[in-house]
């Protein structure tokens, strides 16, 4: 227990002590994110390369206190998270060609599945399949990593959401990986936690700093190599958690990293039937739903980072009942929560639309008052605007 408080509160440290002098070096080599897209949210510039500290921060605390004659393939991993590291850098501070940044993700995935042997062996019944052919392991471990990846990548669009469920997931890792006896993988996701922990203390609303690709596509690296990890400690295998018996493993492991996973679906999906590129960047995504009922960066941040736990402690709950049937009860829960959020935001667009109509019409009636146009909202204002034009041309 010693070791694991070591290299969560060393991690933390690093990373938390590093961040200002990386801002002041950020802000006069002018590596920061300027608000020069209609979709970004922030409207002031703000340095993106907080990743440097947290991958800094991660890897000091794992040269220090994981021993790799118990961790063999932890160099592999290293070396795969490097790769990303790299790529994610490269992006933040000059731009990466797409294909190019996916052609470094897929090199780095292939790394940990062949050389690593870090791949799902086995998915204990989950639809249908158990033991996987050693060609459709590694598929399907590249695409998981890949997907997760981006997944983790998309998701970091306010302040302190990816970070909190990038905290929150390598928590219950490494709870899951110390009951299930591999202390050396709690241990990286204990750094891995400390890292994000030290980093959120300057991303807090408002952000000094952003994680920026650098932060989030390692972050998603290591969340999917820990998920699969865990998958397989997990194959045809109980694990007591105190009282609690861990039995659907896979599902578990589903749930877990379900928002991330679920809001990039969610997301691909409406742009392909829109027929656009499922890679263009727009404000579909849950925190801009959530901005848009008014909330503000941490309300929407603890919102999204509560229907995630809910996701967990609903896997945890429901362990007994079987892979199938729990992913099933995950996947209404999130038909649910998705339809649920949209028929609300509709009925707030009805009913902003109506008071915008209301006072433009006002508006049109009398459209030079002053007491009128003071009251208007900035949708009756506009509309305002253009009556007096037409009104007064000069």
């Amino acid at each position: 227990m010693i070791t694991f408080l070591l290299v969560f509160t060393f991690s933390l440290l690093v990373v938390a002590v590093s961040i200002s002098p990386l801002i002041t070096i950020a802000i006069k080599k002018r590596l920061f994110d300027a608000p020069s897209e209609s979709r970004k949210i922030h409207k002031r510039i703000i340095p993106n390369i907080g990743g440097l500290a947290i991958f800094s921060g991660f890897l000091l605390a794992v040269s220090l206190f994981i021993k790799t004659t118990d961790f063999w393939n932890a160099n592999y991993l290293l070396a795969s998270g490097i790769v990303i590291f790299i790529t994610g850098l490269k992006d933040d501070i000059i731009g990466v060609d797409p294909m190019k940044k996916f052609a470094a993700q897929f090199a780095a995935a292939f790394l940990i599945t062949i050389l690593g042997d870090i791949r799902i062996m086995n998915l204990d019944g989950l639809l249908g399949f158990h033991q996987l052919s050693y060609a459709f392991s590694i598929g399907l471990s590249v695409f998981v990593i890949v997907g997760m990846i981006n997944a983790f990548n998309l998701v970091d669009g306010i302040d302190g959401l990816a970070g909190f469920l990038g905290l929150m997931t390598s928590l219950t890792y490494a709870c899951l990986f110390y009951a299930a006896g591999y202390n050396e993988w709690a241990c990286m996701c204990l750094a891995l936690a400390g890292a994000i922990t030290g980093f959120l203390i300057h991303n807090i609303s408002p952000a000094k700093i952003f994680m920026g690709d650098c932060g989030s596509l390692v972050l998603g690296f290591l969340i999917a190599v820990s998920t699969i990890q865990f998958i397989n400690v997990g194959g045809g295998k109980v694990i007591e958690l105190g009282s609690l018996s861990i039995t659907s493993v896979p599902a578990l492991a589903l749930a877990i990293v379900a928002l991330p996973i679920f809001d990039t679906l969610r997301v691909f999906t409406i742009r392909i039937v829109n027929h656009q590129s499922p890679f263009k960047a727009d404000k579909n995504h849950m925190h801009h739903r959530m901005l848009a009922l008014g909330m503000n960066h941490m309300q929407a941040t603890a919102t999204l980072v509560s229907v995630s736990l809910v996701f967990v402690i609903t896997a945890f709950s429901l362990q007994n009942i079987g892979n199938n049937q729990l992913v099933a009860t995950l996947v209404l829960m999130v038909i649910v929560m998705n339809s649920g959020l949209s028929l609300y935001l509709f009925s707030k667009r009805v009913e902003l639309d109506a008071q915008a109509a209301k006072e433009a019409m006002l508006a049109k009636a009398d459209v030079k008052h002053p007491a009128v146009v003071s009251k208007l909202t900035p949708e009756g204002k506009e509309f305002a605007e253009e009556i007096l034009k037409k009104v007064s041309p000069n």
